[in-house]
């Protein structure tokens, strides 16, 4: 086990390291947890560097905040969304699409970034769908914004401090939230991208066009704008380890009917950015688009967690190179027996 470790160790770190050089991105940490036993990597960073976390927010807390919601009872996958947003105008979109991003928004939300704040919640909230909800898996951001102002609607608090006060205080994730400017020093944030739309370096501030228009008006969105550390990801990977509710919303396929494949509010068995997904195998994640994602398997009670910055300085042309390096590293950790 020792030996294997080291080995994985040296693999990993030659990984990494030749990743920075080749401009993938310009830092990395990744961690791993093993029952429960930990073990974190840093590459032109800190340990405890600080991430634009962008698309894990749907997941941590957005999603995970709903699943909460529901074992609680104050929710259920078939409420439907207009009942409780006033301003949503399609009455059959449930719960359970905005979870399995299963309602017909094909259309980037970087298109509304020069719109004004209410009049992209607006659209969000007036479009039209050519298909019904259920009938086609159309991932994107507009469902995360609508389930996070149905959390905001039933626990009658914003976001953000939702998520403080139900999952970053009570797991002691200090490293973890919106704005962290607000929080900690600019020197531990690392730079997300030159932007040319903004005409600055973004370090601290939200990457998503979108999801940083609507913090304008609402502070804080459910689809992106989370900051974190590996440390802190670990820990709320590990409590959804203890759970034996979630698990079993996780490693479920919600979409099997569709032909589709999706947890509910997770990623499910994706082997481009997992690797390759072994016959019996349950393993469920998240990605961001500035270069982060985590995986759990919990069988062998596994948590990994791969925070970078590729979109700096600028952001590449598709994803093709950080999922081809995701997919590497996940499917060798998640198969390894030890840690690093």
């Amino acid at each position: 086990m020792r030996v294997e470790r080291l080995e994985l160790g040296v693999e990993l770190s030659k990984i990494c390291e030749q990743s920075v050089k080749s401009g993938l991105f310009s830092a990395c940490c990744v961690g791993v947890s093993r029952n429960g036993e930990r073990e974190i990597l840093a590459f032109n960073c800190e340990e405890d560097s600080i991430f634009d976390c962008a698309s894990l927010t749907k997941s941590m807390p957005t999603s995970y905040l709903a699943l909460r919601a529901i074992e609680n009872n104050l929710l259920s996958l078939e409420t439907p969304v207009a009942e409780i947003l006033a301003d949503f105008q399609n009455g059959e979109a449930k719960i359970f699409h905005l979870l399995t991003h299963s309602l017909d928004y094909r259309f980037p939300m970087s298109s509304l970034k020069d719109l004004p704040p209410l009049e992209i919640w607006k659209r969000i909230c007036a479009h039209k769908f050519e298909i019904p909800p259920g009938q086609l898996f159309s991932y994107g951001n507009a469902n995360s914004i609508l389930l996070g102002k149905v959390l905001e609607s039933i626990y009658k608090m914003p976001l953000d401090k939702l998520a403080k006060e139900k999952v970053f205080e009570p797991l002691k994730m200090q490293n973890t939230g919106w704005r962290p400017l607000e929080w900690t020093s600019a020197d531990r944030i690392i730079p997300t991208e030159i932007c040319p739309w903004r005409g600055r370096e973004l370090k601290g501030e939200t990457h998503d066009e979108s999801a940083w228009k609507l913090e304008q008006e609402f502070k804080a969105v459910g689809s992106a704008g989370i900051f974190s550390t590996a440390a802190d990801i670990l820990t709320f990977l590990e409590h959804i380890l203890e759970s034996k509710f979630l698990i079993e919303k996780l490693t479920k396929n919600a979409l099997e009917k569709s032909g589709n494949c999706t947890a509910l509010g997770f990623e499910l068995n994706n082997p481009k950015f997992m690797g390759k997904i072994e016959r019996g195998e349950a393993i469920f994640g998240k990605t961001g688009f500035t270069g982060t994602s985590f995986i759990c398997k919990p069988k062998d009670k596994l948590c990994f967690v791969l925070l970078s910055n590729c979109t700096y300085p600028r952001r590449k042309p598709n994803a093709n190179r950080i999922n081809e390096f995701r997919a590497r590293v996940n499917y060798r950790i998640s198969h390894a027996k030890s840690g690093f």
